[in-house]
């Protein structure tokens, strides 16, 4: 019978001890992981009318899962420098502004989340025949982020779509 209760003791005080550690961890800081998501946001836009390569690519983790047009593809960070430089060298980008503001949640922990974004990106290029054309097109995308160990945001995926829109 002593067995018994010296059991039941011991359960209940691991019970206890359970419940009382798990009131004691600190819930994520959800605003302030808002604002890292929002900040990351706007170092996009940054990097896109600064045609900084490198800090927007950076944003990515490597690799990452790019959905676009019907594919998915992984892509590493290499690959995507490549790809940036090349656009960024290729047009000159006039806008790229919120329709609306970016959609953010997060998982229970904060370790994971979730961007919505609906842009709208004017920019110019010069076409086959060395003419300049404008080009506005309304973007919409989803970005998935990850929070690395060292409490650092990278997207892991991201799913987007365009519709260009007819110029004046």
């Amino acid at each position: 019978m002593k067995t018994q209760l010296n059991k039941v003791f011991i359960l209940i005080a691991l019970t206890m001890t359970t419940v009382f550690f798990n009131g004691c961890a600190k819930s994520p800081d959800f605003e302030a992981e808002n604002q890292k998501l929002l900040a990351i946001h706007r170092a996009q836009k940054d990097a896109h009318l600064n045609k900084d390569v490198k800090q927007f690519v950076n944003l990515f983790s490597n690799p990452m899962i790019s959905i676009k047009r019907g594919l998915i593809t992984t892509v590493t960070q290499d690959a995507a420098l490549e790809r940036f430089k090349n656009y960024f060298n290729s047009v000159i980008i006039k806008s790229w502004d919120d329709i609306a503001a970016p959609v953010i949640d997060f998982s229970e922990d904060a370790t994971m989340a979730y961007m919505v974004v609906d842009k709208l990106v004017v920019l110019t290029y010069e076409n086959e025949e060395n003419r300049t054309i404008e080009e506005t097109t309304h973007f919409a995308w989803v970005s998935v982020f990850k929070k690395q160990e060292d409490g650092e945001w990278k997207i892991v995926c991201n799913i987007s779509t365009n519709e260009p829109k007819e110029n004046e």
